[in-house]
């Protein structure tokens, strides 16, 4: 073998181990990239998720304080209700024990 041949031979050997290398770097830094896209693309879905979960949660507190509001005076109405057909009953009980003591 001539010596131009083996320097030929050496120079392609060490331009594929730099290419090599070149190669090996760009593929860790393409994980890393896709590592950091992919984190960062969970916390972006985790924040979307608790804004989500907190106006579901701001929703149903709207609703059941509405709701509770609702059956306080709903309540409250059905109390006079009975209050006032309490007091006629009482009416109706003393005029009843004064015509049959009078």
């Amino acid at each position: 073998m001539s010596v131009e041949f083996l320097k030929k031979i050496r120079k392609t050997e060490r331009d594929c181990e730099e290419k090599f290398k070149q190669t090996e770097a760009s593929k860790q830094n393409t994980i890393l990239e896709a590592e950091k896209t992919s984190v960062l693309k969970v916390r972006d879905a985790e924040i979307q998720a608790k804004e989500e979960a907190d106006k579901v949660l701001s929703s149903v507190d709207g609703r059941v304080e509405k709701e509770f509001a609702a059956m306080n005076k709903e309540f409250e109405e059905n109390q006079n209700k009975l209050k006032e057909k309490a007091k006629k009953i009482e009416k109706e009980a003393i005029e009843t024990v004064l015509s049959e003591v009078l």
